[in-house]
């Protein structure tokens, strides 16, 4: 199972993200392909953060928020939660500290 973890509520924000989806065949698995393509926007697009990606474990801490970022965490986290909805099995969603 995803796991992702958004703290929103202090600065830097944190998100961390483990784990695997196990909804398919690896290189097959639609839902891990999806949170892969969402982090690889957080990754590209936010203009000042810390990523660190070992192969399993994701932690992004970002330290300043302009509007773009703003957006795009909203947009990040909304498609999280929406998958997390659609496949409870596979993705998991938390908020807070």
């Amino acid at each position: 199972m995803i796991q992702v973890k958004v703290n929103q509520l202090t600065m830097p924000n944190k998100i961390s993200i483990t784990g695997h989806a196990q909804s398919g065949p690896y290189g097959q698995d639609i839902v891990c392909a999806a949170v892969s393509t969402l982090y690889s926007q957080l990754n590209e697009y936010l203009s000042d953060a810390e990523i660190a990606d070992d192969g399993n474990h994701v932690y992004i801490n970002v330290r300043t928020l302009d509007e773009g970022d703003k957006r795009l965490l909203t947009a990040f986290t909304g498609t999280v939660e929406q998958l997390a909805m659609q496949y409870p099995k596979n993705v998991t969603l938390t908020s807070g500290d």
